[in-house]
């Protein structure tokens, strides 16, 4: 997993599944708000777009929320972590810095989607196969966008799931093990609870497109806010 090493500020704010689609006003104006108001830094954790891929369709698709992002990082810092729904988007955005993940070394804090620390092999293999570079190239090739777009509009269709997943501490408790870290920020599950794991406390992240939650880190807390 590429790590990203940050100092996070008080101030920051941080946001996850978003699932943007075209004429979402609610996340526009959040970011109408951001591009007004410039935080000490903006984390975008995965899944801010519902599906975007370097394809000249999903660019255009989602071009109103991809100029809002752009033109706040020209303000302030602006950090992408790549989620399942979005990722090889280095050419989409201009000052934004993405990786897989972020980590303070110095406050212990890891911030990340989610959907890379699976342990289900299937799915680590489901992950390689959709995120190799060379299969997203051959594919545009081979379509000539027309299939792509087709697709792209079937899966754009698809409704965000918003709801609680049984037995989730246990599951999250074995997933984090291998990561050092002391505070552990996701998103991916839409789940919006902390945890108290022994030596580490685990927040997964409330989606912004269920219950229009964002946060912001203050004093190595984080704060849950509500966009109205």
């Amino acid at each position: 997993m590429k790590i990203e090493k940050i100092d996070l500020k008080n101030g920051a704010v941080v946001v996850a599944d978003v699932h943007y689609k075209k004429g979402d006003n609610d996340f526009l104006n959040f970011l109408r708000y951001l591009d007004k108001n410039p935080p000490s830094q903006l984390f975008l954790l995965g899944d801010i777009f519902h599906l975007l891929l370097p394809f000249e369709y999903l660019k255009e698709y989602n071009k109103d929320a991809i100029g809002l992002i752009n033109s706040i990082a020209k303000k302030t810092e602006v950090y992408y972590a790549i989620g399942n729904h979005d990722f090889w988007l280095d050419n989409i955005f201009e000052d934004v810095i993405i990786s897989e993940a972020f980590a303070d070394d110095k406050k212990s804090i890891f911030l990340t989607h989610g959907d890379l620390s699976e342990k289900d092999f299937f799915y680590k293999i489901y992950l390689h196969i959709i995120r190799n570079k060379t299969f997203i190239k051959l594919l545009n090739i081979l379509s000539f966008n027309f299939v792509n777009n087709w697709l792209f509009k079937k899966i754009l269709q698809k409704k965000v799931k918003c709801f609680k997943i049984s037995e989730f501490k246990t599951k999250i408790f074995q997933k984090t093990a291998d990561i050092k870290y002391k505070m552990i920020i996701e998103g991916h599950y839409h789940q919006n609870v902390l945890y108290d794991l022994e030596n580490k406390i685990y927040i997964n992240l409330g989606a912004f497109k269920c219950d229009k939650s964002y946060f912001v880190f203050r004093d190595n807390l984080l704060k849950e806010k509500k966009y109205e």
